[in-house]
């Protein structure tokens, strides 16, 4: 017997960047996870897991075993009834999700009006920036709607624990934008 996968990443990563020049400042922050394989679990990740949940992702749904599409990557969806192995889906490494990623956790671009403008009007700094959270992720899902840093979900106020263990089903890494303006006096 081998032990395939591990959940655990291998290694983990970060990087920050940043520059400033004539006022305009910028800085990118790079995070990541390397090495990390999981056996997906749940209707996002396995063909027919649960008919009821009648879910399947584009990217199962355009690739599974047809009579006219023979060379799929996914076996012929059966309803598994909520098991995530069985018929033809059984663990072995073809079907690991690669769960490393690197993310660009944040891209920060600034401008510091001149000291001398802002001596006039009494004010030690203006600044004005505009920042994005999460908006980029690289991964090796292959356009499954995963959040490869969200594994498995869960929720202590779900009593039936209904999405406990299903992969890709808790709160995923919110992306979001904003403008600010600095003022200190």
């Amino acid at each position: 017997m081998e032990i395939i996968g591990n959940s655990t990443p291998r290694f983990e990563y970060g990087l920050r960047l940043g520059a400033d020049w004539h006022g305009v400042d910028a800085s990118v922050f790079f995070q990541g996870v390397g090495s990390r394989q999981i056996w997906g679990e749940g209707f996002l990740t396995t063909p027919g897991y649960h008919a009821s949940d009648g879910a399947m992702p584009q990217a199962i749904a355009g690739n599974f075993w047809k009579p006219d599409k023979t060379d799929a990557f996914y076996p012929a969806p059966y309803n598994m009834a909520g098991s995530n192995t069985g018929n033809n889906m059984q663990v072995q490494s073809k079907y690991l999700l690669d769960m490393s990623y690197l993310r660009v956790k944040n891209i920060t671009v600034g401008y510091t009006l001149p000291s001398t403008l802002l001596n006039k009007i009494m004010l030690q700094k203006v600044r004005i920036y505009a920042s994005l959270e999460n908006f980029f992720t690289f991964d090796n899902l292959g356009g499954l709607p995963i959040d490869p840093e969200v594994i498995s979900g869960y929720s202590m106020f779900n009593e039936t624990n209904y999405n406990l263990g299903r992969t890709g089903v808790g709160t995923p890494v919110f992306k979001s934008g904003s403008l600010g303006l600095q003022i200190n006096f």
